[in-house]
């Protein structure tokens, strides 16, 4: 009898256990509060996104997609709201730039907490506001440098650039209004850049006189870069038009590689100085490889386009 008792206790204790197991791993896997209400786990001083995917790494990269998702929102909603109050009218480069401007606040992001749910992976992600807005007043202080030495540069494209740099710090700024509810004070104003540009563009008046043979693609690739930096056109040159002068010559290279070709494209630009003597403002060669010359020459516009884009700037005649 005593034994067979001994026996009834052990199988009741054991069933106990067993249950207080099955308690305990169902409280494991219940989820956090985070996996359905993000916020539940992050501060007034943070933006928070959750993710989910197959597996961890998908996970994280779905949680950082939608906090990018719900910073841009905000921004949008910031900069259409001042937009409202202003009356103002926000140019197609400062809109685009507060659409971009979410990627790069990802640098802020970190990713504090994960779950494990059977097969489905959760993550949690979270935006730093405070170590946000230093990263964007950073970025403002150095475009307001920028944009107080292009103000003292006479060049259209100066002024071109100036314009585009006040377009880039107005998205900066409605980011550090949604990071901080608070504004930075413009060291260059509205009536100063367009004004500025008003005085300047179309000063800069030129003819355009591409060496003999050059292929139209070149010439639309450097007239297109100066139309776009304030340069304006004459159709015949005159004594007050300055000439500017422009050729590419391709050089071939030799390749060991069979099926390929390589070429040296030597760009200069010259116009007159002065005294009117003919002098080189730019100069610059690009090497390309192709299957075949076209496919190579190809390549040495888009390159020419962006050299242009950097250095047109240079230009003063």
């Amino acid at each position: 009898m005593m034994k067979r008792l001994r026996l009834t206790i052990g199988g009741v204790l054991s069933l106990f256990a067993l249950t207080a197991c099955a308690a305990d791993e169902t409280v494991k896997t219940l989820p956090p509060a985070w996996v359905n209400s993000p916020y539940a786990a992050c501060s007034a001083d943070e933006l928070c996104a959750v993710g989910s995917a197959s597996n961890f790494a998908l996970a994280k990269a779905d949680a950082r997609a939608g906090l990018a998702k719900v910073f841009q929102a905000r921004i949008k909603s910031s900069f259409e709201s001042d937009v409202r109050v202003k009356n103002d009218d926000v140019s197609s480069g400062a809109r685009d730039f507060v659409s971009e401007t979410s990627d790069v606040m990802l640098n802020a992001t970190e990713i504090r907490e994960t779950f494990k749910d059977g097969g489905k992976f959760y993550s949690l992600a979270t935006l730093d506001k405070s170590k946000a807005a230093r990263v964007t007043r950073d970025e403002i202080d150095d475009l307001d440098e920028k944009m107080t030495a292009l103000l003292t540069d006479e060049s259209p494209a100066a002024a071109v650039r100036l314009e585009k740099l006040y377009e880039q710090r107005r998205g900066l700024n409605q980011r550090h209004i949604t990071l901080t509810g608070e504004s930075i004070p413009e060291s260059v104003g509205y009536d100063q850049v367009y004004g500025n540009k008003k005085a300047r563009v179309g000063k800069r008046h030129v003819y355009l006189s591409p060496k003999a043979g050059s292929k139209q693609s070149f010439v639309q690739a450097v007239r297109g870069a100066m139309t776009e930096n304030g340069y304006t056109f004459a159709t015949v040159p005159t004594e007050k038009t300055p000439v500017v002068r422009i050729s590419m010559t391709a050089e071939q290279q030799f390749l060991k590689v069979d099926g390929f070709v390589k070429y040296d494209y030597h760009f200069v630009l010259s116009a007159p100085d002065k005294n009117g003597v003919d002098v080189e403002r730019l100069a610059a060669t690009f090497t390309e490889s192709g299957l075949n010359e076209k496919q190579a020459y190809s390549k040495a516009i888009r390159s020419l386009k962006d050299y242009l884009k950097e250095n047109i700037l240079n230009l003063y005649f």
